[in-house]
């Protein structure tokens, strides 16, 4: 923990700064402060950015330009002097970029049902990741109930339906849809794999797994 304390470190910062200047030093002062006192040791820049372009004081990307030295100098001394850290897990990462793109969303029906979509998203790729640990998996497209009772473990029966509700159908459809990919900044590649600015999303597989089970479900029906 460093000696100075952060209000401090702000002040002088001031001194030599442009009136400007002192005004978002100051709002960035208070953001970090109310970081501290809710005990949260993220004080990276995509999380502080995060929170100062939502109050419409400064943009993340303005945060991370050469003249915002001055800034990120603030927020380090705060990170330091809470024992905090400037650089954010991949698991943070993926919870901030969910929250702000439901921050974003003024409208209180679109964000609910977004993020049901989000809460949807993440059970599949929960199911996904079961089936991929499977060490051996045999699709048997016949309809017998005796069938069903002979499957172990490592055997999936499927109707014609796959067992899936039309809402479910609905989801898996809008999970891999352009417009919410796009809407998301991913980046999807031939295998499968998604990608959020070089960062992984969705392991190989992901895409390409879904719209085999859409494919199987149209040709079924």
């Amino acid at each position: 923990m460093v000696d100075i304390h952060p209000n401090d470190f702000c002040a002088k910062l001031c001194e030599i700064a442009s009136t400007r200047k002192k005004r978002t030093l100051g709002k960035i002062n208070e953001i970090c402060k109310e970081q501290a006192g809710l005990g949260n040791k993220d004080f990276s820049i995509a999380t502080i950015g995060g929170l100062l372009e939502n109050k419409g004081i400064l943009t993340e990307q303005a945060l991370r330009n050469k003249n915002s030295e001055e800034y990120r100098a603030l927020i380090k001394q705060w990170a330091e002097f809470t024992n905090g850290s400037m650089k954010k897990t991949k698991s943070n990462k993926t919870n901030s970029i969910n929250d702000d793109i439901l921050a974003s969303i003024s409208d209180p029906t679109l964000r609910a049902i977004f993020g049901i979509t989000m809460a949807e998203n993440k059970k599949l790729k929960n199911e996904l990741s079961i089936l991929k640990n499977l060490t051996t998996l045999t699709i048997d497209m016949r309809k017998t109930k005796e069938n069903a009772l002979k499957e172990d473990l490592n055997t999936i029966l499927t109707s014609s339906s796959f067992g899936l509700t039309d809402v479910e159908i609905r989801a898996l459809k809008d999970a891999i849809s352009d417009e919410f990919i796009k809407d998301q900044g991913w980046t999807v590649y031939d295998n499968g794999k998604v990608k959020q600015k070089g960062a992984q999303v969705y392991r190989t597989g992901y895409v390409s797994a879904i719209k085999k089970i859409l494919n199987e479900y149209e040709a079924k029906k």
